[in-house]
């Protein structure tokens, strides 16, 4: 997985007023995703618990997923997709739309699908603890707010 391997820091871009701001959110992403797994190692059973919390339903839709690989693939193209945003400052939309019109396939509501987002968010936030930053939060709403906003293109 992308987010268990070194992560670079993102590139500086040159935006007027911005840059060390820009810069700061970008990295504070990244850097949540890495203090969450130096804590946790794998986080995949503690954020697909979280799931199974806040959407029991959900749980059925796995039924077959004995040895975790859908789910771990799942969690892997999330984290790819937070990660590029991290980098990129945007979301790849035609992706994202195409992960979602593919699991509304399964009935998987899009506020379901746009909240597995704040679900990675709230156990690393939870996970970090007083470590949590502002600037994480920052960039985690810009993040969610992002997510939203496709679901609704």
């Amino acid at each position: 997985m992308l987010i268990f391997g070194v992560l670079a820091a993102p590139e500086p871009r040159v935006l007027p007023n911005k840059v060390v701001i820009l810069d700061a959110m970008n990295a504070a992403i990244a850097t949540s995703l890495e203090r969450l797994v130096e804590t946790l190692g794998n986080p995949q059973p503690q954020i697909y618990q979280r799931l199974y919390a806040q959407y029991p339903d959900t749980k059925a839709l796995f039924v077959l997923d004995t040895d975790g690989g859908v789910r771990g693939s799942m969690l892997q193209t999330t984290l790819e997709t937070i990660l590029d945003y991290a980098a990129k400052d945007r979301l790849d939309d035609v992706s994202l739309s195409a992960w979602r019109s593919h699991h509304q396939g399964y009935d998987v509501e899009p506020d379901t699908f746009s909240n597995f987002f704040v679900i990675i968010r709230d156990c690393a936030k939870d996970t970090l603890g007083e470590s949590w930053s502002a600037e994480m939060e920052h960039a985690w709403q810009g993040l969610i707010h992002a997510v939203r906003d496709n679901a609704k293109a």
